[in-house]
């Protein structure tokens, strides 16, 4: 438990040194697009690599799988619809911000801390249901929905297959099918970027981080966060009912009440959404999972 306050306690940390920094003028908000396509393209895929190492499909899991992919498409169709009309950013915002969990640097400590070590397999593949939106595929249908493009399955599928995190998922995914492995040296590599990831990602919260709330998007900030965490709650009760494993029934709590991911930050930064108010939500997201989670675990 000491441990697990320490690494929660260091990453506020870090996105307080950011927010200070930042005001100090050290740092500028817009160095937050430099720091986006680092986690994008190098080390959030190494961290995905480097946590998969040991993938395998378990058949039984499959229920795990489909519920993260189901939350994902639900949460992307009311936000959807909730939108309609409104201008491409503000779409954005919502589409970007309501679906999709982070499970690496959020949801797995806290796993690894309070549940016993087979539910790692089952945290994974709630990861393998969200890695499909969360790398690629919600920017892919967002940019295409706000972008003025015509929404085809090409113009869907050729977002995804040019987003990086997605084709190390995709590789991934594929060789665990075949029961492949690549030679260790390969995730050890891959390990050294991912570690990097997740002190990145709090730094460019603390960058995008604002106290205070814009007053032109207050509205649709706490929409976003109302529609996450409801929707979360509500399926967290709907799977605790569920005839599965205790420890099952508490990883899809805990998966779905996670905060949004932090390469959501970079995807909102290409769509031109208000940096000020994609770091509110992330602002507000983290302490209400933080009160969630420890609630989860302790049950």
């Amino acid at each position: 438990m000491d441990a697990l306050l320490i690494k929660t306690g260091g990453l506020l940390l870090i996105v307080a040194l950011g927010y200070l920094l930042k005001r100090r003028g050290v740092f500028q908000q817009g160095d937050a697009r430099l720091l986006s396509r680092i986690i994008v393209n190098l080390t959030l895929p190494g961290a995905l690599l480097s946590s998969f190492s040991a993938f395998r499909l378990v058949p039984s899991l499959l229920a795990v799988l489909a519920a993260a992919a189901a939350a994902n498409v639900l949460l992307l169709a009311v936000s959807a619809l909730v939108t309609r009309g409104r201008p491409g950013p503000v779409r954005a915002l919502y589409l970007l911000n309501a679906p999709s969990y982070n499970i690496g640097t959020f949801v797995l400590p806290f796993v690894q801390s309070f549940l016993p070590p087979d539910m790692l397999l089952a945290v994974s593949m709630f990861d393998a249901g969200n890695s499909p939106f969360n790398c690629g595929g919600a920017y892919a249908l967002t940019a295409a929905l706000t972008g003025g493009e015509r929404l085809t399955v090409r113009s869907v599928l050729g977002r995804m297959l040019r987003s990086v995190p997605f084709d190390t998922f995709l590789v991934i995914l594929l060789l665990g099918l075949l029961g492949l492995r690549l030679p260790q040296p390969v995730y050890t590599v891959a390990g050294m970027f991912g570690q990097a990831n997740a002190f990145l990602a709090m730094l460019m919260i603390g960058l995008l981080l604002e106290p205070r709330i814009p007053q032109e998007s207050r509205s649709d900030v706490l929409r976003v966060v109302l529609l996450r965490y409801g929707f979360g709650l509500a399926a967290s009760a709907v799977c605790w009912m569920l005839p599965l494993p205790a420890g099952i029934r508490q990883v899809l709590a805990l998966s779905l009440l996670a905060p949004v991911p932090s390469v959501s930050l970079a995807y909102c930064e290409r769509c031109g959404c208000d940096s000020g108010a994609v770091g509110a939500i992330h602002s507000l997201c983290i302490p209400i999972s933080l009160a969630f989670t420890l609630l989860v675990c302790l049950m």
